[in-house]
């Protein structure tokens, strides 16, 4: 099957991240559920509707059936049940609920097991803007839908899927081509598709984004423009006789093999000919889709087709042929054992185009691919080690190639679960802990296998195999060591440890989700676990403890941080342990700043991570001018991480607090040293500029009388702060002339005799003095939020402009000479 790979990963990310599975035997499953207000009180008359959804990966296509549909009463309550998935790789559900003067609210379901959720319709906030046409002119009657709505953050995001026939994400264009939304959540963030007869249809999701979208509720400004429609007119045929072929599917991509999403594929007639239309103008490549349901009969090389605005491309021809056949071998490396469904990979080498197939029960892909060089670049089956081996080999035309690779599994442990009267115990949950692959359930005979990772790294680590059954508060947790295959558990009474979620002042989090990590040997691993959420007072329990062991219990709740509190079951009296309270901290700062990289030059798309005690793990993306604000953080210290993908990958990070702003990371192809960025003083701008003193600097007050000051601190440490005094130091003449005196500040703890050295090396003409006490307490007297810093004053030495690039110098100046003269 032919695929883009970057494109696949984002499919998945709008399907609930699909993996492989084990098929289960078929039975009844459901959704139990409470739709509740922003005090979590139930709501009445909202009506909650189950969508299931479908995937094909091989035209990027995700579609929704609706499957019930019902209206909760005065708790609040819902409740779905389906058939449980019988399929191997992952069936989710969408379950929206709505209620008129709210936001939509959506909860993710992996139809796989029973679960219990919490949706909340919360003030709801407007999106909005206009489709205009290639010139700015409105576009009327335009179809504008949110093609994806996404909450949360990795690892458990929660996606919103706009296509048909969820239509509470649809809307038209009105007379002044203007669309809104009125029933956004304020916590998501959107992408949109958008089609009109005769004009390109245009979707704003970009495969290379990841799991950041663009737009974000309370922008009213968006601006979409939908060219003039291009249009591809071709034929099909086989490739040796020239005869036209009908019932090919073929999809277009765009750009560097970018699938559009939210475009059907065109199916060839039956004298061979297609069109494609409503394309933007640009590069398109028309690819042909093979069936899935076995090896393919054809393959044909990918067309490439490059549009103007408007333009209709005719004789475009995709020739068939059927090329030669690839076999993938894949056996697991202790017993030769064929490996079944593990997913192959393989690469046309002087295309980088990618075709996918899994294995069958003999542990063979077949794959049908034109004649050429390719190499195995991904062999991957859940509880086997990832093998990457780049093992070329050539198709030829009528020919078949085998190819072999063997999986080493990770170690499988076998058991049987017992209780004390040593009866079988069926439906408990099992999972290995630290170091484990993955949960299972033990069957009717509580019997069950579960895989273990062995790294190497981990050799002092002892595993244990934990295994609760929720529903009669039976727990175990049973030590396995390195040669461990098979073991028995016997469970008994679990501990229960309850507690208290309070916020800074004490007062209960109602809603709050608690959940257990287990600890050993200084590792900790989330446990086989059930959702538990506070009551009204805040108060929690959590049953089915194993006993004798270390844990720690997080708190988590929407608006607020999270935390943990670290408890021993040791210390449980009567099979009982109070853990006290966790307080969590208000999340109702941001922090705002810019990713540059060594150069000074802005990094767009980084990806900035925020952490750290007592914050949410949250994560935002770059835009094009590497600026980045990061909502929901708490007061008290952050640390920011970013990293770059693509060829050259960049990394950097930071320390800060919630509520800083002009944050500067620094990023380079090594990590860099991680530095302490304070809360921001508030700006000085419009203040008299403070005084030199504790700078080792003396100005002669003749120097300064009538003439502008700028003061630049900066780091000699720092790529972009040597840069910035160098490009002063150019331009310090023909400031001098225009009445500028220059006064550089070292900010940091260095060498005075290398500074002073360096800057007689590079002939810097003006004072360069150094911080000569604490120098985060000067920075924040002067308002410095990053390095390097340019404070410009006007004649008056009153502060007229702060933190800008140098770039902006000249502009500045120019402007207070207008404003003084």
């Amino acid at each position: 099957m032919c695929k883009n790979r970057l494109a696949i990963s984002c499919l998945a990310l709008l399907v609930g991240f699909v993996s492989n599975l084990t098929a289960q035997e078929a039975n009844k499953i459901s959704c139990a559920g409470k739709v509740i207000n922003a005090e979590s009180e139930p709501i009445a008359g909202a009506k909650v509707m189950l969508y299931e959804m479908g995937i094909d990966p091989a035209i990027f296509k995700v579609e929704l059936k609706q499957s019930d549909e019902m209206i909760t009463k005065a708790d609040g309550a819902f409740r779905f049940t389906v058939e449980a998935s019988q399929s191997t790789t992952r069936a989710m559900a969408l379950i929206v609920a709505e209620r008129k003067g709210l936001a939509l609210g959506w909860a993710n379901w992996e139809l796989k097991e029973d679960i219990e959720v919490e949706i909340k319709l919360d003030q709801a906030k407007i999106l909005a803007g206009m489709v205009v046409d290639e010139v700015d002119n409105p576009v009327v009657g335009a179809e504008v839908r949110v093609l994806v709505l996404l909450m949360g953050e990795a690892p458990r995001p929660r996606y919103l899927i706009g296509v048909e026939p969820v239509d509470l994400l649809l809307t038209m264009t009105n007379e002044q081509g203007k669309f809104s939304f009125n029933n956004i959540p304020g916590d998501a963030t959107a992408e949109f598709l958008v089609k009109k007869p005769g004009r390109a249809t245009i979707s704003t999701f970009d495969p290379s984004g990841g799991t950041t979208l663009h737009y974000a509720p309370g922008q009213t400004d968006i601006k979409l423009v939908m060219p003039v429609e291009a249009r591809i007119e071709g034929i099909v045929v086989e490739k040796a006789r020239g005869k036209p072929v009908g019932g090919i599917r073929l999809i277009v991509m765009q750009g560097q093999n970018q699938p559009l999403f939210g475009r059907e594929p065109v199916t060839s007639k039956e004298d061979g000919t297609f069109v494609i239309n409503a394309l933007s103008p640009g590069k398109h490549i028309v690819r042909f889709v093979p069936k899935q349901e076995k090896i393919a009969d054809w393959v044909a090389q990918p067309v490439e087709v490059t549009l103007e605005g408007g333009e209709t491309r005719t004789g475009v021809k995709v020739e068939l042929s059927t090329g030669g056949v690839v076999e993938v071998t894949v056996t697991e490396l202790d017993d030769n054992t064929p490996v079944e469904k593990a997913n192959v990979s393989v690469t046309h080498i002087a295309t980088n185009e990618g075709f996918d197939r899994v294995t069958d029960k003999e542990g063979i892909a077949r794959i049908r691919l034109a004649p050429g060089e390719y190499k195995l670049t991904r062999v991957y089956k859940s509880d086997y080690q990832y093998e990457r081996q780049d093992k070329t080999f050539a198709v030829e035309d009528g020919k078949t190639s085998n190819v072999s690779v063997q999986l080493r599994g990770y170690p499988k442990i076998t058991g049987t679960v017992r209780d004390e009267k040593g009866k079988p115990v069926a439906g408990a949950k099992i999972k290995v802990c630290p170091l484990g692959r993955g949960e299972t359930t033990s069957d009717e005979e509580g019997r069950f296998e579960v895989r273990r990772e062995a790294p190497q790294w981990a050799q002092d680590v002892v595993p244990y195999v934990v295994a609760r059954h929720f529903e009669r508060n039976l727990a175990a947790a049973v030590e396995i060591g390195e040669d461990t295959k098979k073991v028995e558990v016997k469970l008994i009474d679990g501990v229960v440890f309850f507690g208290k979620v309070v916020d800074i002042e004490g007062k209960p989090i109602e809603g709050a989700k608690v959940y257990l990590t287990f600890w050993s040997s200084g590792y900790g691993s989330s446990m086989p676990r059930k959702e538990i959420t506070t009551d009204a007072h805040g108060y929690f329990e959590v049953k089915t403890v194993p006993p004798w062991h270390q844990y720690s219990v997080n708190a988590s709740a929407d608006g607020y941080g999270q935390d943990y509190a670290r408890v021993h079951a040791d210390d449980a009296e009567n099979n009982r342990l109070e853990v006290g309270s966790i307080t969590l901290a208000l999340a109702n700062l941001s922090i705002s700043g810019v990713v540059v990289d060594v150069d000074d030059k802005p990094v767009a798309n980084a990806r900035v991570f925020c952490s750290g005690r007592g914050q949410s793990d949250r994560s935002i993306q770059t835009d094009a001018e590497g600026k980045f604000t990061i909502d929901k953080v708490c007061a008290g210290r952050v640390r920011l991480s970013v990293n770059t993908t693509g060829t050259t990958r960049l990394y950097g990070s930071i320390e800060t607090e919630g509520g800083a702003t002009n944050v500067r990371v620094v990023v380079s192809e090594r990590s860099s040293t991680t530095r302490y960025v304070p809360k921001q003083a508030p700006s000085l701008v419009g203040r008299p500029l403070p005084e030199l003193k504790g700078l080792k600097i003396y100005i002669s007050p003749a120097n300064v009388s009538d003439k502008m000051i700028l003061v630049c601190f900066w780091d000699i440490n720092q790529r972009p702060s040597r840069y910035c005094i160098r490009q002063l130091a150019k331009q310090a003449e023909q400031l001098k002339q225009k009445g500028v005196t220059i006064v550089a500040v070292q900010a940091s703890k260095v060498d005075e005799s290398a500074l002073n050295e360096w800057a007689k090396k590079q002939n810097i003409p003006f004072p360069v003095g150094t911080v000569e006490d604490d120098v985060e307490k000067t920075k924040f007297i002067w308002g410095v939020h990053s390095l390097p810093w340019l404070i410009l004053t006007d004649r008056k030495h009153i502060i007229s402009s702060s933190g800008f690039a140098v770039a902006e110098l000249s502009k500045k100046i120019e402007t207070i000479i207008q404003k003084q003269d």
